[in-house]
Order: structure tokens, then sequence, then C-alpha cells
């Protein structure tokens, strides 16, 4: 991973900030697993801390772990962390993940700026296989197409690169579908691909841990919900829950289903944050919530922008007008 936290600043991203506040409205119905403040949530934090500093406030999540691998800089982190009650782990996720307690129920989000790649698979695969049922992982990666760089063939000769097989250089063959084309790469198909391919390693993980136990005890992967956004770079995300089988009626009994953003397969919420002034925003917010599906009336806002905010609004961050 880079030193994102040099060029990002996370506390401003629109469209992570509604993501995180969706996120966070389904943590809360994990309760039926066990009290939210009996979880321990553990992330990458940078400097800015704004998922710790969301969940702690929103969830009264007390234990937790921020990994960070710019150890150089540590007195800065310890300088930055919001609570004491965040515990620094500076190294390598690779390094650092396996050394947690995952007998604990966890909520997990492995929150990369990069493109996939192989050690962020095995960071998954470290959590898919010991995550204790009731626990969540939730992973984001970046969605953006990368150049197409000519290479030089075998008779001399230069050629565009193949961006699915650049893909299959970069997570491994196994986690390509056989039928993507180089057409996939391209726009949002791309994050489609890329959340299938997370999905499967995580499916191939608990086909070997769920190897020779009885069918009742296997841990089963409920997807929650699924987003892409462009803050800046595109970027999408999954999130779900490991749940024993033996806890499925529990599972069950959370409703995620009930949640505007549920999202259980490779179809994903789209976040676009509207292009709207505050006194906009102020006046379609006097007609919201619909009901029974009505369209909104946009007042003088563009339609479409109307109904993204009618869409996002509980999620988006609160706008302030300042003068120049």
């Amino acid at each position: 991973m880079t030193a994102s936290y040099r060029s990002i600043d996370y506390s401003i991203r629109p469209a992570k900030f509604a993501e995180r506040r969706m996120l966070a409205e389904a943590f809360r119905r994990l309760s039926k697993f066990a009290t939210i403040e009996s979880y321990q949530y553990v992330g990458f934090g940078s400097i800015w801390f704004s998922d710790f500093t969301h969940f702690h406030r929103a969830l009264g999540i007390e234990r937790m772990i921020s990994i960070e691998r710019e150890a150089a800089h540590s007195a800065r982190f310890e300088f930055n962390k919001p609570f004491r009650g965040i515990e620094m782990r500076f190294g390598e996720s690779a390094a650092e993940l396996p050394k947690i307690d995952w007998s604990l129920r966890s909520i997990v989000w492995l929150d990369y700026d990069d493109p996939l790649n192989k050690s962020m698979l095995a960071d998954l695969r470290t959590i898919a296989l010991a995550a204790t049922s009731g626990s969540v992982v939730t992973i984001s990666v970046q969605a953006e197409t990368p150049p197409l760089v000519s290479v030089d063939t075998s008779e001399g000769e230069l050629r565009p690169s193949s961006g699915i097989d650049e893909l299959k250089a970069a997570i491994g063959v196994a986690r390509v579908p056989s039928d993507a084309v180089d057409s996939d790469m391209r726009g949002w198909k791309l994050a489609r691909l890329l959340r299938q391919a997370l999905l499967s390693e995580i499916e191939d993980c608990l086909s070997s841990r769920n190897s020779g136990r009885p069918q009742g005890q296997w841990i089963d992967f409920r997807q929650i919900g699924a987003w892409e956004y462009a803050d800046g770079a595109k970027m999408t995300t999954i999130s779900g829950v490991f749940v024993d089988r033996g806890q499925a009626s529990i599972f069950a009994s959370c409703a995620f289903e009930e949640l505007s953003f549920y999202r259980p397969s490779l179809d994903a919420m789209r976040i676009e944050v509207p292009k709207l002034t505050p006194k906009e925003m102020r006046d379609i917010e006097t007609r919201l919530p619909l009901v029974n599906g009505q369209d909104i009336d946009p007042g003088h806002a563009p339609l479409r922008d109307a109904r993204q905010f009618a869409t996002f609004y509980r999620y988006l961050p609160a706008f302030a007008s300042f003068e120049p």
C-alpha cells in the first residue's frame, strides 16, 4: 500500500463518508449475535482515523486496532489517535493480521486505496480462515482501469498489452473468470470483476476451512452490501458476515434485507453525490422521505441530482457554504 494519507484527506470524501454511514447502520444489526460494544474493530486508520471515530461514536466499540505500515512516522499516528482505546500495530498487514485474536467477534475493514493484488487477497484469506461466526469483513479496492502499455513480442514488435492478462498477473489466474475479456476492464465493469475475484477468494478459503467438518458447522459468507463510487479514483467495496450454519437463524433475525442498500450479489449500489447547493438540499429535504415509491419533486434543482439526493440524503455529510 502507498502512504495515501499524504495525498488523500479521508475526512472530505463525500461518497466514502456515505459508505461509512451505511456500513455503521448495517453493523448495528449484528447485535443479534452479541452486543456491538463487545466487538473489536480492525482497520487501517491512517492519520485521519475517520472510520475509527465514526464507529466508536455510532456503535460504542471500544476495542480498536489500527494497522499502519509507516512505522517511521509512528509518533505522528500515535498523536493523531482520537481515542486511547485504539491500539496501533506498526508493520505490514500480512504480518500483523495473523497476530490478532480472531476468537473475538470482529468488524474488519480492509480499506485499500490501491488496485487489487495478491497481498490483499492474502490478507482477506487470513480473515476468512479464522474469523468467528458473527464477524464481518469489508474490503475496498481501487477500480480504475490501468493504462495499457506496449510490450515487446517475441518478434521484436510492439503491441498493446492485455488488461485481462495484467489482472491475471496481479491477482492470479484462478481469481479471473475464464470468460473475462479486455472490455470487462473498462469503466465500472472492472469494479464488478474485482468484486467477483474477492468473493471467489472468500469462497475458496471457506471451502478449505469447512473441509472435514459436519455441514451443520460449516461457515458461510453472507454478503450484505456492495458499493462503487468515485470521489477521485473509482473504488469498489464488498461487505459480509461469516455465519456458522448453526447460527443461520440469528443471521436471518438481523434482517439485513430491510436495508435500502442491501446487496447480496455482484450488483453494487453506486454512490453518486448530487451537485446541489445547500439551499437546494434543504428544500428537497422538506419533501423527504418519499412514500410508496413516489418520485421526488426537485423544486429548482435538476431532477437527476434531486433523485440522487433522495437516495443518499441520510448518509451524506452536512455541507456548509462559506463566503469567499
